[in-house]
């Protein structure tokens, strides 16, 4: 090989070489106006609880109907919209606290009856319902009702001893926690 082919080949290897460094990402980058950065990601939006329902005011007209032995007596249970208590009571002979419990459309009301004594039962029934039918018979379905209120409603609970029980004027404390959720 001559010398002007190895000066020619040099020359071609140096501008190859020349074209490699002015395409290097150094260059290309000097070259780019840099990259706007990404916005933040939007903050996660806070937690929401559910809205508290408001309550029906009681439905104290409907309710009296339940009261109907002498000495009976309505009472209006009164706690957090969502919430519980707990009230104790006897149930002597035939004689018992009646209670009235406003429940929101959609929320569930749930009872429990707790006693020494194996003689005592509670009804859930529509303060509305003339009919005499209850939507929980304790007598039937057991200590704990747990009912979905399709309206704005008025539930009434009542505790009670079975006939004979009641005749021979027996007593049966209790203690009953009802809770809307």
């Amino acid at each position: 090989m001559t010398s002007s082919a190895i000066v020619r080949r040099l020359a071609i290897g140096a501008g190859a070489l020349a074209l490699l460094a002015g395409c290097s990402d150094r260059e290309r980058d000097r070259a780019e106006p840099p990259a706007a950065e990404a916005p933040p990601a939007p903050a996660a939006a806070p937690e929401t609880t559910p809205p508290v329902p408001t309550l029906p005011a009681v439905d104290v007209a409907n309710a009296e109907q339940f009261v109907t032995d002498e000495g009976d007596r309505l009472e209006t249970l009164t706690f957090d919209t969502v919430g519980e208590m707990t009230v104790e009571g006897v149930a002597d002979g035939a004689v018992a606290p009646i209670y009235a419990v406003p429940v929101a459309a959609g929320q569930t009301l749930t009872a429990k009856l707790e006693s020494s004594s194996s003689n005592i039962y509670f009804n859930v029934s529509d303060a509305a319902d003339h009919s005499g039918a209850a939507l929980f018979r304790g007598e039937v379905e057991g200590e704990a009702a747990s009912l979905t209120a399709p309206r704005d409603m008025t539930y009434v609970l009542t505790p009670f001893q079975p006939r004979a029980s009641a005749r021979r004027g027996e007593t049966a404390p209790y203690r009953l926690t009802v809770a809307r959720n």
